[in-house]
């Protein structure tokens, strides 16, 4: 069952004589008294907001302007084991946008997985070398991994490398494996039809050629071909797409352009459809079998593993180096990009997005000592300027702090949720 609450609940009146009237009052006095009794109780996540303003900070004082989105469930297993979904939204809007950075390499993973688990090949799978050839002048290829641990690229270390330090060519790999149209195809049936995943990431690359994809080989340990994908054209997914015009300039190639930035052909994701998607790989059994993604049981289990590992507990040589990848730099809720900030027992499953002074992450949180769980996605926007592409955004000053402390109060909402 899935109760779904919606802001601007009609307030009633309650008009109370003789002994409810006394009663009341009492009430009354007792909350003023001891302020806890009521802090004990849990919130609405729009009652949440309204009573943290102050630890929440500057976000709050304009969350229109910070273009701020949040959509959180809370997982409620009964005692037959059953799973109750009670999701909340504030602000929440497809047409609401935000640039996702980042948070797009979570669905091209899980696409990657669903391709190989539908390729249906024995001897191809996420641990089989995956040569990456070029087919256009502005391609490149890949025959080998300098991090992984003996030099083969494979599906299951391209998605360990784009959740554990949200390496760009890595996600850029499988987004080239899969093929733009396929992407948005496996999406959709997903129940993602307002995503949309357009083109590779820190790569400028003219729009035209991110419809093109590498042709990929599968080899096995002794080079022999086990699997060709050829090479592919999309097309044009900000076809008919209205302008989304943001900010009021941009820095282009070292020169300032005055009036807002275009953002219609970037990459485009609803929060609440990258929240769901979270929900299936977490809670499968909460969709119908049809709309979740297709993968083996290894390769889910793999690819929540790989978004909840530190880089030091990765395993990966390369990602020992603490000042390029300290541990919690990826993570923003109650974390805020420091790991000693996580409480005893809590664990994050999550992916993070950061450019352009957007902030995103979605993430599942479970707390093994109150025995709570839930899922929580925001967006926030850190651009006091209005200027894109000129690195003075305010996401450790503003935006991580807000996420930080948003993630904790969630936190202790689900904790009193589970409260007796």
């Amino acid at each position: 069952m899935t109760t779904t609450p919606t802001s601007g609940m009609v307030n009633r009146r309650i008009r109370a004589t003789g002994p409810c009237r006394k009663l009341l009052a009492l009430s009354a006095a007792l909350l003023a008294a001891w302020p806890w009794l009521l802090a004990a109780q849990p919130m609405t996540l729009e009652e949440m907001l309204a009573s943290h303003r102050e630890q929440l900070g500057p976000v709050m004082n304009d969350t229109a302007h910070h273009r701020l989105q949040i959509v959180v469930t809370y997982i409620d297993r009964g005692d037959d084991d059953t799973i109750h979904l009670h999701r909340e939204h504030y602000r929440s809007s497809p047409e609401a946008y935000f640039y996702p950075a980042s948070v797009v390499k979570f669905p091209i993973a899980v696409a990657a997985l669903e391709w190989i688990a539908d390729l249906g090949i024995d001897s191809v799978d996420h641990h089989t070398t995956m040569l990456t050839d070029a087919d256009r002048p502005a391609q490149t290829p890949v025959l080998e991994d300098a991090t992984a641990a003996d030099g083969r690229p494979t599906i299951g270390h391209y998605i360990r490398k784009l959740s554990i330090v949200s390496d760009n060519d890595a996600s850029n790999r499988l987004f080239e494996l899969i093929g733009r149209d396929e992407l948005q195809q496996r999406m959709q049936r997903w129940g993602m039809d307002d995503s949309r995943i357009t083109h590779r990431l820190a790569i400028r690359l003219p729009a035209e050629e991110n419809r093109h994809s590498n042709p990929v080989r599968f080899v096995d340990a002794d080079g022999r071909l086990l699997h060709r994908r050829p090479a592919r054209d999309g097309s044009d997914l900000a076809a008919g797409i209205e302008p989304i015009l943001l900010g009021g300039g941009e820095i282009i190639d070292g020169e300032y352009v005055d009036g807002p930035k275009d953002f219609s052909g970037l990459n485009h994701m609803p929060l609440a459809e990258v929240h769901h998607l979270l929900e299936t790989i977490v809670i499968p059994e909460s969709v119908p079998a049809e709309r979740r993604p297709r993968m083996s049981e290894a390769g889910r289990e793999l690819l929540l593993e790989a978004m909840r590992v530190m880089p030091s507990e990765s395993g990966i040589a390369a990602y020992r180096d603490t000042e390029r990848y300290p541990d919690g730099f990826a993570n923003y809720f109650i974390m805020g990009r420091d790991p000693e900030r996580l409480p005893a027992g809590v664990t994050i499953i999550n992916k993070v997005g950061r450019a352009y002074g957007f902030l995103t992450e979605t993430a599942y949180v479970e707390d093994a000592v109150a025995d709570v769980a839930f899922i929580l996605s925001a967006t926030v926007e850190v651009n006091a300027n209005g200027v894109y592409n000129d690195d003075e955004y305010e996401y450790d000053e503003l935006g991580v702090p807000f996420l930080a402390e948003l993630g904790l109060l969630v936190l202790e909402q689900a904790r009193r949720r589970s409260s007796p």
